[in-house]
């Protein structure tokens, strides 16, 4: 398989960039293989690299004795790094990028692998797994990130292990456990730029020679980075654990936790907006076919400001909002008010078969909240979640085999209200219930050829049911009087001072908002046809009730179920070279199961599927002192599910997930770590990353012939439908998204002491390529490249008691782009969100033994 594979690379990867990061990885690899031979003969002085235990295959092990692309954190890195929520992924993994486009859920790409919407009815493509419980809506609550041991992230699809296959991956956060017959804890203050500060602690205490308990808590708080204030957090996260060794054979242990999540939540700043270019082509480089980039005033485009402030609500107010062709009233305020609950229970038991794990878990969500999408009056979601899971799994060796066999169960059942109000559209959604039921059976097997080589097999069948049963009533504000823009020019819709749609979680409060005067004829019913709409006549002394816009209600309604089962496997071959150097090859097969959107005539969408090739060589050398990882990728990425905003048949507004792609994805990691001497190390990462989109198109409404997709891929008319005509757009042969050519991450570590004082300075870059951070590909969306680099600096006592941390994250004060998004409704208003700005502050920690 490995010949095979290569010689597959040889064909599909012969960039010459990837040649030359694998060619001068070789010879570092020679150069210190060399130095390894040298320095056999040097004492145990010598400085050696940290070791981290992994439990990524069901199993604790050293990282570099995992034969799989994989990258991990310790708990001492997690604190210097300042990994406190999902969006701090990045630092842990170059591969990885956690944008932020509003509400509480983060999405996640992995090597270009994911989608930019995740919402009530989509699962994630990256499996996000809390204490070994695959959570199912994974948000950005401070809960997840509490009193942890390690976080790993395992890069390409886990079509065997784990509990809902992903196609990009998945994220395990694992905490502190509790630990017998010890009294110890620690408090943490910390205060910051922003505003910020924080409070936490951890206490573990012994309950006997049997039993120990272990409680965690914090509080996160900033006043937001934006100028209105917005980008702002207050988060409170609780864990209990109790741990219990029943017998020498059987130990068990329990956890709560339970946590909120307020604030603001992260806000878009407005760039400008896509006008029809009536007076002609403009010379901004933004423009695409149809359309001019009009950019936003300076004092509303500047990163970090909002859409709050002054400049921002009057550029707001200045935009016209389709169809109603009139001006939008204010947006509603962003905020964030969840809860989380979860119980948990892990039980293991010594059998004569083998060890014996079983994983009870029970969770439970409420959020409600407002976020601003690009140029939204509200997005008001009102959600409640509930699953329950259970994983059992059985492990043993018999002769030269290790095995594992597997059975996992996962029960999610979500009801929610939704309203995106694009001033003259809403969809306001229903979901009684979004029902999902999934089971499967797993095996994994060794087979230790030699003591050195070692093949392995996986399999896994899985079985998803869904069911959904929800309502989209798409209220409609459209306007019928045309208007000159200029005597003798061009005629176009024209209602100014019309009224716009008010902003309500249900279709009932929406209507009671309604000026009765404004509904001259009654409200509309659904799907009954339109009403007049607000008191604009169509001509001069037009009689009275006779007005220029009209009211629809149109309902989509899904009352589905679907099932479908999928066989993933895995296959891989290891071989020790040495001692502390392992070259492994593998296959791995995974997919994403299907679901339902409410739009109509695209109620369904399938699965997708990707294949993965790795060949990769993990090598400890120098004894211990330079740890080297190579890694060389091909994945084959197809039926990709991608989420976005369009007109469904009916030219109702929606946000539609269909299948419309496939990609192929490749590329190469190399990892260097270098113990210079006891007190300084050297760290690097650096992967690159070629995805290529091989075919991907989808159909758009629009509502004339003559408006063109605001796109920056190639389009076709395919035909002229009674309300507008339908396009294909073809994004074939673009770069897939959130995929930079080149990453790399650079590190410094560097220890000291001043008298009974121990110090240790951290430096670390961050460089990341161009890519695109939009669905449109637009220009607008293309991000340039940055380096961002980040400091800390810890002192602490010689009996290790006490410590302070100082930090400063984002040094240069970058401007980075995490999404960049487009609105048809309001004036093709281009909106974009930023990671944080320059941050620094200083935690004060506690030790007590």
């Amino acid at each position: 398989m490995a010949i095979i594979l290569i010689n597959y690379l040889k064909i599909s990867v012969c960039t010459r960039e990837i040649f030359e990061m694998i060619k001068y990885s070789l010879i570092a690899f020679s150069v210190l293989t060399a130095l390894q031979v040298s320095a056999q003969d040097q004492n145990a002085s010598n400085p050696q690299l940290e070791v981290i235990e992994v439990t990524a295959q069901r199993k604790s092990e050293s990282i570099q004795d995992a034969a799989l692309p994989i990258d991990a954190i310790s708990q001492d890195e997690l604190k210097k790094e300042g990994v406190s929520s999902s969006s701090s992924l990045n630092k842990v993994s170059p591969a990885i990028s956690v944008v932020s486009g509003g509400g509480s859920n983060n999405v996640y790409f992995v090597r270009g692998v994911g989608n930019f919407a995740v919402n009530a009815y989509t699962d994630p493509a990256l499996a996000f797994n809390v204490d070994g419980v695959y959570i199912g809506r994974p948000s950005a609550t401070t809960g997840s990130f509490l009193d942890l041991l390690r976080v790993e992230v395992l890069k390409g699809p886990q079509g065997t292990l784990y509990g809902r296959n992903a196609t990009a991956g998945a994220v395990n956060v694992i905490p502190a456990k509790p630990i017998l017959g010890e009294n110890s804890g620690y408090v943490t203050a910390g205060i910051g730029n922003f505003g910020a500060w924080e409070a936490s602690g951890a206490v573990n205490i012994d309950l006997g020679s049997d039993w120990a308990a272990r409680l965690a808590a914090a509080r996160v708080k900033n006043d937001g980075y934006n100028d209105d204030g917005t980008a702002s957090t207050d988060d409170t996260a609780f864990r209990g654990q109790i741990y219990g060794e029943l017998s020498s054979d059987v130990n068990m242990r329990l956890s709560i936790d339970y946590s909120t999540s307020n604030g603001s939540g992260s806000a878009p700043t407005y760039l400008g907006n896509y006008d029809f270019p009536l007076a002609g082509v403009s010379d901004n480089p933004n423009n695409i076919p149809g359309y001019n980039f009009s950019p936003a005033p300076d004092d509303v485009a500047s990163a970090f400001s909002g859409p709050y402030t002054d400049a921002a609500k009057a550029y707001y107010a200045s935009l016209t909002t389709t169809p109603a062709f009139t001006d939008g009233e204010p947006q509603l305020p962003s905020f964030i008010d969840n809860s989380y609950f979860g119980i948990s229970g892990e039980i293991n038991i010594a059998t004569d078969l083998g060890d014996w794990v079983i994983i009870p878990a029970y969770r439970k969500a409420n959020l409600d909240l407002n976020f601003l999408g690009p140029g939204f009056k509200a997005v008001l979601n009102n959600e409640n979640h509930e699953q329950f899971s259970l994983e059992t799994r059985l492990a043993n060796s018999v002769g030269p085999v290790d095995w594992i066999l597997g059975g996992f169960y996962f029960d999610e059942s979500i009801d929610a209200k939704l309203s995106f109000n694009q001033q003259s559209i809403q969809s306001t959604q229903v979901i009684n219930e979004s029902k999902t039921n999934s089971k499967a059976l797993f095996a994994r097997a060794t087979y230790n050829l030699s003591e050195d080589f070692r093949l392995v097999g996986g399999l896994r069948w899985s079985d998803d049911e869904k069911s959904m049963d929800g309502v989209a009533n798409v209220l409609l504000n459209l306007c019928i009087r045309d208007i000159e823009v200029y005597p003798g020019g061009p005629v176009i819709p024209n209602c100014q001072g019309a009224p716009v749609i008010p902003a309500g979680l249900t279709l009932e409060e929406t209507l009671a908002q309604i000026d009765p005067a404004d509904l001259p004829a009654g409200a509309p019913g659904i799907g009954t046809g339109p009403v007049p709409f607000g008191q604009i006549p169509l001509f001069p002394d037009a009689p009275s009730g006779l007005t220029s816009s009209l009211l629809f209600i149109n309902p989509t309604v899904v009352d589905r179920t679907r099932n479908e089962s999928e066989v993933t496997y895995r296959f891989a071959a290891e071989y020790d070279l040495a001692d502390g150097n392992l070259l492994y090859a593998s296959y791995e097969t995974g997919y994403r199961s299907g679901g339902f959107s409410l739009t109509t005539g695209r109620e369904e969408y399938e699965p997708e599927y990707i294949d993965a090739y790795t060949i990769g060589s993990k090598n400890f050398l120098m004894d211990g002192q330079v740890k080297l990882n190579l890694e060389l990728f091909y994945w084959d990425y197809e039926d990709q599910q991608a989420s976005h905003l369009g007109l469904d048949e009916t030219g109702n507004s929606a946000l539609i997930t269909e299948n419309i792609g496939q990609s192929s994805i490749q590329g190469a990691e190399v990892e260097l770590m270098y113990a210079m001497t006891l007190e300084t190390t050297l760290r690097g990462t650096f992967q690159y990353l070629d995805n290529k989109i091989k075919q991907y198109s989808y159909e758009q409404l629009t509502p004339d012939p003559d408006v063109l997709v605001v796109t920056g891929c190639a389009q076709t008319m395919l035909e002229i439908v009674e309300n507008g005509a339908v396009w294909e757009v073809d994004c074939s042969d673009q770069e897939g998204r959130n995929s930079p050519k080149l990453s790399v991450n650079l590190g410094l570590d560097h220890t000291f002491e001043i008298g009974d004082i121990y110090g240790e300075l951290s430096l670390d870059a961050r460089y990341r390529d161009d890519r695109w951070v939009g669905f449109d590909y637009l220009p607008v969306q293309r991000t340039e490249a940055v380096t961002t680099f980040d400091a800390g600096l810890e002192l602490a006592s010689s009996d290790d008691t006490w410590s302070v941390n100082f930090y400063v994250r984002n040094i240069t004060d970058e401007e980075v782009k995490s999404i960049t998004q487009t609105l048809g409704g309001m004036s093709n208003l281009i909106s974009t969100v930023y990671e944080p700005p320059r941050t620094f502050g200083a935690r004060f920690n506690y030790f007590f033994y």
